[in-house]
């Protein structure tokens, strides 16, 4: 080669340090990786962060960027407090961008072990965003970033003097045909879902039901132009193609009715606001099978000619052999009306037989009676 010795000997000399530096990076990968805890706290909380069968609720970690106005820390005060406590607000900002990179706020998930993420901020391109995620297996998932429109808080809304009891898990509601049949909000579906949804109970109490969250898509609504011709216009605010989704939450209040069923009311609490989809972070497709992946153990077992319907009926099907009928006892018609037509001439035979006995009674009574009558008279 024409080059020199020097620069064949500072190549040869880099070569041999990078190998060096990425080996030893292995090695401490490879050392840290099989670490063991020292302590009790250290195993109690490498066990709990193992897979399990049934897993423990989700919890979440609501965080603001590097800059954030009033709105946006009012609506993660808002989430935060619809989560609790099941969730972790962070005070202090963070210099985080999740779209471009994500690898800080996972650190912090999994630091801390949550499973969902909010994300606020807001900048001169994004005044209000919104970005939720979620998280499996210490890495990221999927997320969404929304702009949020009309927001109020739940201070605005004054009608509920007390709030509801922490941990209360509400219900939730989703109107619109969108989320059966648009991808993008059947994706918006199962985020909401995962974030509001909270842990699955074993039983509902009727008295613990208080809270109700309405999510609603506004369909398409149709109007006619002065001509007579339909035009159809999307109720979503902004430009074409954008689908707003309404969030509300209502406060219920079982009140006295004539039945045993209790007359329902809605009192809207807060919060209120529209969400328009921006940016999505689609999933793996490896990843999201293995994340909705149902352990074998926790699957039901299933029965033979079982089966549940949605609405919680059961219905068995009964599969029986060839029948015989000829072996088969039945009820045997004839023998039923001989027996029937014996008791009917039974009947007036047995009133005869009595008269006659009547009679026979009677006439020898009256011939004792005469005989008694002329001894007397002779005497």
């Amino acid at each position: 080669s024409s080059d020199p010795p020097e620069s064949l000997l500072r190549r040869s000399w880099g070569s041999c340090a990078m190998a060096s530096s990425a080996t030893n990076d292995a090695v401490i990968a490879k050392a840290l990786g099989d670490r063991k805890p020292k302590t009790r706290r250290g195993r109690k909380i490498l066990q709990n962060r193992e897979a399990k069968i049934v897993e423990d609720a989700k919890t979440a970690m609501i965080i603001r960027g590097n800059k954030s106005s009033v709105e946006v820390l009012s609506l993660l005060r808002d989430l935060h407090r619809l989560r609790t406590p099941l969730s972790t607000l962070f005070s202090r900002t963070h210099d985080i961008h999740p779209f471009e990179d994500s690898a800080r706020l996972e650190a912090l998930c999994k630091k801390f072990d949550h499973g969902l993420f909010a994300f606020g901020s807001s900048s001169k391109k994004r005044p209000f965003r919104l970005v939720m995620g979620r998280l499996f297996d210490g890495g990221l998932l999927d997320m969404m970033e929304f702009k949020v429109l009309d927001y109020k808080s739940i201070t605005n809304f004054e009608c509920l003097k007390t709030d509801s009891v922490i941990g209360t898990k509400p219900l939730l509601v989703f109107q619109g045909a969108g989320f059966e049949t648009d991808d993008k909000l059947k994706r918006v579906k199962s985020l909401l879902l995962d974030f509001f949804g909270g842990a699955a109970p074993e039983k509902v109490l009727l008295e613990g039901l208080e809270n109700v969250i309405v999510v609603t898509v506004p369909e398409h609504l149709v109007a006619f132009s002065a001509s007579g011709v339909a035009v159809e216009s999307a109720s979503a605010p902004g430009s074409a193609g954008e689908q707003a989704v309404i969030v509300r939450r209502f406060h219920i209040e079982f009140q006295k009715s004539g039945s045993k069923l209790p007359r329902v009311e809605l009192s809207e609490v807060g919060p209120h606001f529209r969400l328009v989809v921006d940016r999505i972070k689609e999933p793996d497709r490896d990843r999201w099978k293995q994340a909705i992946k149902v352990p074998k153990a926790a699957r039901p077992k299933k029965v033979k000619n079982l089966k549940t319907e949605e609405t919680g009926k059961t219905k068995a099907r009964i599969h029986l052999g060839k029948q015989d009928f000829d072996q088969i006892h039945t009820v045997h018609h004839s023998k039923a009306k001989d027996k029937k037509l014996r008791a009917e001439l039974a009947g007036p035979a047995k009133k005869k037989v009595e008269k006659g006995l009547r009679r026979r009674w009677c006439g020898r009574s009256l011939g004792a009676s005469a005989a008694v009558y002329v001894v007397l008279v002779c005497y």
